[in-house]
């Protein structure tokens, strides 16, 4: 019976096997089927509501305010979401787009045509505003900034008579060329659209890719050469443009617009709708949207119970699935990604050319990073004391000594993370940049101690942010996907590729970058950082965690690197690893230099020996001894053991 049983259950696991493969081949094809179901739906909408109902414009209205408020929450997700900004101001950037559409009608008798851009352009400019004001402001801090700016905007709103029309707000406001229903439904569709392409086009693009860098981690998205206030500018003020688009269709929907558009309480069906679909994804805006506008139309006889009823939706959703409708289904079976399987084994692929063109680029002669007499201080303690070191293009310089010596302040002050309190740094032969971003761009790229990786998107996307530096396409081309900005996206992909297979990660592109183990994460980690085409590449303990054959292959990767001409700073705790790879030694001890040379020379130091390898432990001498030079003598050995021993000669 007992085998029976197992023969079921081995049968029913190769059945669903079967199965989740047949789903994962045609889900592509239902995917499209579902989308052009839906998106027929929304067209002839119009005309099937106008068969079945005598209300009819009651329900285009209704469609039109849905789609309205969906642009505003695309335009939201693309703040929170992907920039991880949380805004609290949406609703006063749709009440600032829908005051420029209507003051242009009204007060200047402009074209509704003319006022729909320049909602865009007005709620750009004062997302802009808010984003330069609080560019310091951590993710809390810089919410609680925008609610403050939102109450600002109301209060301005009352205020303004003569433009905003004081608390009254502004009425008879025109639709562009007096669109009936119907047209206008269709003109929010296409608003609609435009939104969601240009979500997916700066999504998939460096603009895209580094906004979710600082998010993920503005410290690596630095050290990566990337500013994380540009990067916050530019994904707000486009959130804040299309929340203005929004606006201006909301003014011209609804024939007015006063200061309480812009209050907060109107909010709550965004904040509903964006947790409900998932925020952090494409799709889920708009089903977040349909799903919230149906809760609140079939709540609407309920008076001041509807918000209780919206927030208690709101905080089941975050309980029972806290990644919205569309995460929720990408984390099962069915929802997720299908990558293919990565072979067992894997050749290690050539050196890709581009580290070749990187390492080209160097002045010959001219170190690629010094730095002399710098001293750093933290209050009563002195981390670095009159430090100075010199790391040459084609070397791998390594930076040990015991916890607590300076080796990370040292680096912090090199890349500027930290600014000494005397001394200079120079990179190639230049006074280096008082910033980490532009460092960064200068050329010395940085892996810290702590993995840093951006976990919630590709592998591959991983790789493409460390190239953010290197493009010449503009945050325009991605959003326009002109033919130069393919081009460029093409290129960058197959180098990418082959920098993973040149690091052992082939077929692993699309894998999620958590899904890998901790010593692949270090190794993509070195790959990020190599794709910005350094001159000096900086490694904080890059082998602490892994496996022996990890530490082998990561030791390969950068006797490939350094073979190419980069220069490599090396800081590490396993002294047989760092006797083995590197080419010169300085050694920290309280923040001072106590030894430089060749690992020979460093190693039989007595300051070094004393300070840090331990003199009275022979073996830590014999273990820090390089791998080649220990099977070397080992073989000697061996030899000697086997050959006869001539009789001596008798005197």
């Amino acid at each position: 019976m007992a085998e029976h049983s197992t023969t079921r259950r081995r049968l029913g696991i190769r059945t669903n096997a079967a199965a989740l493969a047949n789903w994962y081949r045609i889900r592509p094809y239902a995917t499209g089927v579902l989308a052009a179901a839906g998106i027929a739906l929304l067209l002839a909408w119009p005309d099937i509501i106008a068969f079945y109902s005598w209300q009819s414009t009651y329900y285009v209205k209704l469609f039109t305010a849905a789609a309205v408020s969906a642009t505003l929450v695309v335009s939201l997700n693309l703040s929170m979401g992907y920039g991880g900004l949380m805004s609290m101001m949406h609703t006063g950037l749709l009440a600032v787009g829908a005051y420029a559409t209507g003051s242009a009608a009204v007060k200047a008798g402009w074209s509704p045509w003319l006022g729909i851009p320049l909602s865009a352009a007005a709620a750009a400019a004062v997302a802009a505003v808010v984003v330069l004001a609080s560019s310091r402001a951590a993710t809390l801090y810089f919410g609680m900034i925008t609610l403050a700016a939102d109450l600002l905007l109301i209060e301005a709103a009352q205020s303004w008579d003569p433009v905003t029309g004081g608390v009254n707000g502004l009425t008879d406001i025109p639709a562009p060329s007096a669109m009936s229903t119907d047209a206008f439904y269709y003109l929010a569709l296409g608003v609609l659209a435009l939104a969601c392409v240009v979500q997916r086009n700066l999504v998939r693009s460096g603009t895209g890719r580094a906004a979710m860098a600082v998010r993920e981690s503005p410290e690596t998205a630095a050290a990566l050469g990337i500013r994380p206030w540009t990067a916050k500018l530019r994904i707000f003020t486009l959130s804040g443009a299309l929340a203005g688009l929004a606006g201006g269709l909301y003014a011209s929907a609804n024939t007015y617009v006063s200061p309480g558009t812009g209050a907060l309480d109107n909010g709550l069906v965004l904040f509903v709708g964006l947790m409900i679909g998932g925020i952090g994804t494409l799709t889920g805006p708009v089903l977040g949207v349909a799903t919230a506008t149906a809760i609140d139309y079939y709540t609407r006889d309920q008076g001041h119970y509807r918000t209780l009823v919206l927030g208690v939706v709101l905080l089941i959703a975050m309980i029972v699935m806290p990644r919205g409708i569309v995460g929720t289904w990408r984390a099962t079976p069915l929802g997720r990604r299908v990558t293919a399987p990565p072979p067992d084994s894997v050749p290690r692929a050539a050196v890709p050319e581009s580290i070749r063109a990187a390492a080209a680029s160097a002045e010959p002669g001219v170190p690629a990073l010094r730095a002399a007499g710098l001293h750093k201080s933290f209050g009563n303690v002195v981390a670095l004391d009159e430090v100075g070191i010199t790391v040459a293009a084609g070397r791998i310089h390594a930076l040990i000594g015991p916890n607590g010596s300076g080796k990370s302040t040292l680096i912090d002050c090199l890349t500027r993370f930290h600014r000494p309190d005397a001394g200079q740094v120079f990179v190639d032969g230049q006074p280096a940049p008082s910033g980490p971003a532009a460092v960064g761009r200068r050329g010395v790229t940085r892996v810290f101690q702590v993995p840093h990786l951006f976990e919630d998107v590709s592998v591959l996307d991983n790789v493409l942010t460390g190239m953010r530096g290197r493009e010449r396409q503009t945050w325009l081309t991605a959003l326009l996907r002109t033919p130069g900005f393919r081009d460029e996206d093409r290129t960058q992909r197959a180098e990418a590729g082959e920098l993973l297979a040149f690091a052992g990660l082939a077929g692993r592109e699309e894998w999620s970058a958590d899904a890998l183990s901790h010593g692949q994460k270090r190794l993509l980690e070195v790959v990020r950082a190599v794709a910005a085409r350094p001159r000096v590449l900086i490694l904080d303990e890059p082998a602490t965690g892994l496996t022996d054959a990890e530490v082998e292959a990561l030791g390969g990767l950068l006797r490939a690197l350094r073979d190419r001409g980069l220069a490599l700073l090396l800081v590490e705790h396993n002294v047989a690893f760092v006797m083995d790879v590197c080419d010169v030694v300085t050694v920290l001890d309280a923040g001072r230099v106590i030894a430089e040379g060749t690992p020979e020379e460093v190693r039989a130091d007595p300051a070094v020996l004393a300070a840090y390898l331990g003199a009275a432990d022979s073996q830590a001498a014999v273990s820090a001894e390089p791998r080649q030079a220990r099977e070397a003598r080992e073989a000697t050995r061996a030899t000697e053991a086997r050959e006869p021993t001539e009789p001596a000669e008798a005197p």
